[in-house]
């Protein structure tokens, strides 16, 4: 009996492996199922005080590859700017640009994950896939966060012109990202982002509430999240490039 619960023990660490942990975190920020919601920005990046943005966001597969599409709505000033990503395996990530002063799409060749989402705290890797390639992930030990129990991964970049580590706790029974903190080149704490406010929308836990705090600048950027939809068709052309130009005024936001 004891050397039956000693072997069980053995498979499940084995399984848990600091490959298979950051796996498991991609999947619960990027559930399979094609999703729309929207996502209200609050920024807070620089004296003028925060300012708020409306974006509608579409998540899916078309052929071989995952899209995720995000489009700001308002205010009139900034509605139209698109950003869509996609994520084919065995190749890197491509991403489009649509910026409506300039009227034409810029493909961003090659796509650093850890560009800045639109001036913001967030990076592009925010907004669309976490990347499991090009690092060195390994399994710092277990540590509770706010009660939580959690594993605590270490993932350092191949590419460290941006971070030189991330600093990851994922909830031990749900594989949650609680916590995640971004190192910058001096090895220094630069950005700490959480996870907040989980509600089960169509029987998918989701952070309601993303937050990012820049502790050296002390400013930071959050989005909530709004009428979110599991499940649901999401219209094709939302993942062509070519008509990211009309990306804001889409039905699919009504």
């Amino acid at each position: 009996m004891l050397a039956a619960a000693l072997a069980l023990l053995a498979v499940v660490a084995a399984a848990e492996t600091p490959e298979t942990l950051l796996k498991q975190m991609k999947a619960w920020l990027e559930p399979a199922k094609p999703s729309t919601r929207k996502l209200v920005f609050t920024v807070r990046s620089g004296p003028g005080g925060a300012v708020e943005w409306t974006a509608g966001q579409a998540r899916g597969t078309e052929g071989d590859s995952n899209f995720t599409l995000t489009v700001l709505l308002a205010p009139a000033d900034v509605r139209g700017t698109a950003v869509l990503i996609r994520e084919q395996k065995g190749k890197p990530n491509a991403q489009w640009l649509y910026v409506p002063y300039l009227r034409r799409v810029r493909r961003v060749v090659p796509l650093d994950e850890f560009t800045a989402f639109l001036n913001t705290e967030f990076t592009d890797s925010d907004m669309g896939f976490v990347n499991l390639h090009d690092r060195k992930v390994t399994l710092l030990g277990e540590e509770a966060v706010d009660g939580a129990a959690a594993h605590k991964l270490q993932e350092v970049p191949d590419d460290q012109r941006t971070f030189k580590r991330i600093v990851t706790w994922v909830a031990k029974d749900t594989k949650q990202p609680l916590k995640r903190e971004y190192y910058d080149v001096g090895n220094r704490l630069w950005k700490v982002e959480t996870f907040q406010d989980v509600a089960s929308i169509h029987d998918t836990p989701t952070a309601q509430r993303v937050r990012v705090e820049d502790v050296q600048s002390g400013y930071g950027s959050e989005y909530r999240v709004k009428d979110l939809a599991f499940g649901v068709p999401v219209p094709k052309e939302l993942f062509d490039w070519q008509q990211l130009m009309k990306a804001a005024d889409h039905s699919v936001w009504k």
